[in-house]
């Protein structure tokens, strides 16, 4: 935690490289389990550090989401932290559900529109007329 917070506060202080504004949004983004390892993130000490440095936090939830908590919901739920600390969370249903597909939560909701608009894939698989 100590190293990270260091980068905190050199983002916070240095801002960006080549003009030195402040950054608009630092995001820091954590495993809940690392999967090579299996080690599971310090999530309150994280969490306070987000506060502490008004960052964004993202938490992937792919190894953790049914099989960490007493009813499976992720380290979120194994440390007893509110959700709405998270501002953005990611999982696989392929891990623990044995489903294809998965999920991006976050508490602003967007449109993927534009994204659906300006990807690649729109072009190799394009909507049918009807959509």
């Amino acid at each position: 935690m100590q190293s990270l917070e260091r980068l905190l506060q050199e983002a916070v202080c240095s801002g960006q490289p080549r003009t030195h504004r402040p950054w608009k949004k630092i995001m820091i983004m954590v495993e809940g389990i690392y999967s090579m390892e299996g080690s599971v993130v310090c999530l309150p000490d994280v969490v306070a550090l987000k506060k502490k440095y008004k960052a964004y936090l993202y938490l992937d939830e792919a190894h953790s989401i049914g099989a960490v908590g007493p009813t499976g919901r992720g380290v979120t739920e194994l440390f007893g932290l509110d959700p709405s600390d998270i501002d953005v969370m990611m999982g696989t249903f392929t891990k623990s559900f044995g489903a294809a597909g998965g999920y991006i939560a976050g508490k602003k909701v967007r449109s993927l529109t534009p994204c659906l608009l300006r990807s690649p894939l729109r072009v190799l698989f394009p909507y049918p007329r009807y959509v």
